[in-house]
């Protein structure tokens, strides 16, 4: 075994992968289709909480619409009787 050998095993530097590949390049390949899941992943999610997003504020839009009052006004039970003009001679 010649110190070259040991050099470059102990610093991964042999093509383990495949002739002429690095394991830097595999690792990076690997890198490269785990972001690339992920940015699918959440390009997902964000569809899906968009539509939530606008699902919550149409319901929030029909319960405003559909508001009860929760009394009955005083001037409706007590109403001002109308003034009567009063003829001048």
């Amino acid at each position: 075994m010649k110190i070259r050998d040991v050099v470059e095993a102990g610093y991964g530097l042999i093509d383990d992968p495949a002739t002429g590949v690095s394991k830097a390049a595999v690792r990076q390949q690997n890198l490269d289709i785990s972001n690339k899941n992920i940015r699918s992943n959440n390009d997902a999610k964000n569809a899906n909480d968009e539509a939530n997003i606008k699902n919550s504020q149409a319901v929030y839009s029909e319960k405003r619409k559909r508001v009860t009052p929760t009394g009955i006004p005083a001037r409706l039970l007590n109403p001002t009787p109308p003034i009567q003009q009063v003829e001048q001679q």
